[in-house]
């Protein structure tokens, strides 16, 4: 008669010795999945793991000054890899994607302000969109942009 017992993520097994380990087929004692073999179950972090699950491995999150083991560092609500993507800076809860749907171009940052001229790079101002959020122009930077105004006197 044989006998498993499981539990969790471990496994015993009674009188059936080698298939979930402690076997000599086991040299290492790591049972059926390598558990606590060395070379399977077990490695170093070589920097590419992502613990907290944001999609930002350790080296991306040590780079960007994040926390690898928060999935939000400042606490605003979008995930370190949602605000990478969304262009925006995970470790300022004031920068987040915009929630009405708006990209955020990724040449935001390196915009110059020149002038009021045609042609002219103007400087960032912040207007609130249809659904009540704030927006910057600076943030359209990839796309054409109509500003349409009116003035009664």
């Amino acid at each position: 008669m044989r006998v498993l017992i499981l539990a969790g993520l471990g496994a015993a097994s009674l009188g059936c010795s080698g298939l979930l380990g402690g076997g000599d087929e086991d040299e290492e004692g790591g049972g059926l999945f390598g558990i606590g073999d060395e070379e399977d179950g077990e490695t170093e972090d070589d920097g590419s793991a992502d613990p907290d699950g944001d999609g930002l491995s350790n080296d991306e999150e040590d780079e960007l000054g994040t926390d690898g083991d928060e999935l939000d560092s400042d606490g605003d609500g979008w995930n370190d890899g949602e605000e990478v993507e969304g262009n925006t800076d995970p470790t300022d809860d004031e920068s987040k994607p915009y929630e009405g749907g708006w990209p955020i171009g990724d040449c935001a940052k390196d915009i110059q302000a020149e002038g009021y001229d045609e042609g002219d790079a103007s400087r960032d101002w912040v207007m609130m969109d249809q659904f009540g959020e704030d927006v910057n122009l600076h943030g359209f930077c990839d796309n054409v942009v109509y500003l349409v105004f009116a003035a009664f006197w």
